[in-house]
């Protein structure tokens, strides 16, 4: 044998010797599993919930475990179905001792000590079991508000330390399958395995409604996204500038929204998971964000919580909860906060002296309450009889109107209007425009019907203008529309040209009108010649037509 033989031969010799070595090291190395095992314990349940599945290669685990290269590796290992932390090299005393203290399905089996990963036993005498329920648990959509119970879950003592979530949310944005996972972690540290829902999540198409004011317009889809349009000077299009917007488009940020309600010069989202939103002008601190600064994207209206509705006046809002609660905030120049005590509030605060309130509707400086039982409480300037209480005058406290046997209540700029469940329109205080519909009457202190039009289905009350519909679908107008060469119309004129009506809305100069043929109609005068945009009823259709 040459010289570099006997090298090569050597080096492997010495190479070979130092491998054996260094593995007896480690498998004679000291080990400590009564630490080292809930440890392990976490970091397998830490993958398991991670991945969906047991651990199945002991190195695999290093990432959810500190310290791990100072785990004896050569004596740690994994069972082939992941379930188990195997052990060598303990003595068969050693290992039922430590069996003893974990127990479950831990065992031995020859020479390798198995303990369970399963569950700990650390005194939990019960395996913890994840479980929820979805409400709606079916017909979810991208408008769904979906609430979690999750009173089914096992667990002992009934004490869950902690929850995992995997997609849950309160409200789906697109459409789509998605899986819902939920691990559970009892008092002792101990994790369930996940449990899975799966849900199909539609949208519903066509327009829920519109709403306008001043220079802005709102459509609302009923999958809960929103197109605009305004000069937005103020930044109540909540789009972040100032910048005006002279076509409907869509803004990402408007998703998942309920209603959209317009005040002079800003705007309130209530979003589906019943939060509350809202931007542009806020000097008298109508945005309930904390401040009177005004603002350009869409702020959170602190302090509300399951909320049903909104309204706006002027330079206030208000918010109906579905306890039938009111809270308002912003200007109190007219006592429409009903407080003495303060000009105005930069935050909401609950309207007291009201309760079972179905429905709210909010005018210049004040409002009116549709309760559960079909009457009428007023709150707010009456300077005009606008309340409906048969007389003028300021109020400090809410009042019962002399409205009754009401199913939807409506506000304009110093009047206010409500159908009976008739269908027939009553409407008391200022008249000066004819905006309450009846001829000769500048004022009126209580409750008058409107005799031109029946079986209405819904009005549209913005400033001195009105817009019925009927439960035919027939469009009426009256009041002043505020434009140039247009008089004021005293009772109720059909609108000519459009032959049935699907949604409205009314900016206090324009009346936007959506027909049959989903043909949005801009209508400033009655001269039946309207100038319109089609608006496809399927929103990502409109959204496809818009990028062409």
């Amino acid at each position: 044998m040459n010289i570099i033989g006997i090298v090569i031969t050597a080096s492997s010799i010495i190479a070979t010797a130092a491998y054996f070595y260094n593995d007896n090291k480690q498998k004679n190395q000291k080990i400590y599993p009564y630490d080292d095992y809930p440890i392990i314990m976490e970091a397998a349940n830490d993958y398991k919930i991670e991945k969906g599945e047991y651990c199945k290669v002991f190195k695999e685990l290093a990432p959810y475990m500190e310290n791990f290269d100072k785990m004896p590796q050569k004596r740690y290992g994994l069972s082939l179905d992941g379930k188990f932390l195997t052990i060598s090299g303990l003595s068969p005393e050693e290992g039922k001792k430590i069996i003893n203290e974990i127990g479950g399905a831990s065992h031995i089996n020859g020479e390798i000590v198995y303990l369970t990963l399963m569950r700990k036993n650390d005194l939990s005498e019960v395996q913890p079991i994840a479980h929820f329920k979805m409400i709606p648990d079916r017909d979810i959509t991208t408008t769904s508000a979906i609430k979690y119970d999750t009173s089914d879950c096992v667990v002992e003592d009934g004490e869950i330390l902690e929850k995992k979530w995997e997609n849950k949310q309160i409200t789906f944005k697109e459409p789509g399958m998605y899986d819902i996972k939920l691990s559970i972690k009892d008092k002792n540290g101990n994790w369930s395995d996940p449990y899975v829902k799966e849900i199909k999540v539609t949208e519903e198409t066509g327009i829920k409604d519109i709403d306008a004011c001043s220079d802005s317009l709102f459509v609302l889809y009923r999958n809960g996204k929103v197109i605009s349009k305004g000069e937005n000077a103020y930044g109540e299009l909540g789009l972040g500038n100032v910048n005006p917007v002279y076509e409907l488009t869509y803004h990402s940020m408007h998703d998942c929204v309920r209603q959209v309600v317009c005040g002079e010069h800003f705007c309130l989202y209530l979003l589906n998971d019943g939060s509350v939103f809202a931007a542009g002008q806020n000097q008298d601190g109508q945005l309930g964000t904390g401040d009177n600064e005004a603002h350009r994207t869409l702020n959170k209206v602190w302090g509300l919580e399951n909320i049903k509705q909104i309204a706006t006046g002027k330079h206030f809002s208000a918010a109906l909860d579905y306890s039938g609660h009111i809270y308002v905030w912003g200007s109190n120049s007219e006592g429409q906060l009903m407080n003495e005590d303060i000009t105005d509030s930069l935050m909401p605060v609950r309207l007291e002296g009201i309760d079972e309130v179905k429905s709210i509707a909010c005018g210049e400086n004040f409002g009116l309450a549709l309760r559960i039982d079909g009457s009428v409480m007023g709150w707010g300037d009456n300077t005009h009889g606008q309340l409906g209480l048969g007389y003028k005058g300021k109020i400090s406290d809410p009042m019962l109107t002399e409205f009754q046997n009401i199913k939807s209540v409506y506000c304009g700029e110093k009047f206010s209007l409500c159908i009976n469940k008739q269908g027939k329109i009553l409407g008391a205080g200022q008249n000066n425009f004819g905006q309450l519909g009846i001829k000769g009457k500048s004022t009126i202190l209580f409750p008058e019907e409107i005799l031109k039009i029946k079986q209405v289905e819904t009005l549209c009350v913005k400033d001195s203008l009105v817009l019925a519909v009927t439960e035919m679908g027939k469009g009426y107008v009256w009041g002043n529309f505020n434009s140039p060469g247009v008089k004021p119309i005293s009772e109720p004129q059909e609108i000519p040209g459009i032959k049935y009506i699907q949604k409205v809305g009314n900016s206090g100069k324009k009346c936007y009108i959506l027909d049959d043929q989903n043909h949005l109609h801009e209508v400033s005068d009655l001269n039946g010649k309207y100038e319109y945009t089609e608006l496809n009823p399927n929103f990502y259709e409109f959204m496809e037509k818009s990028e062409t």
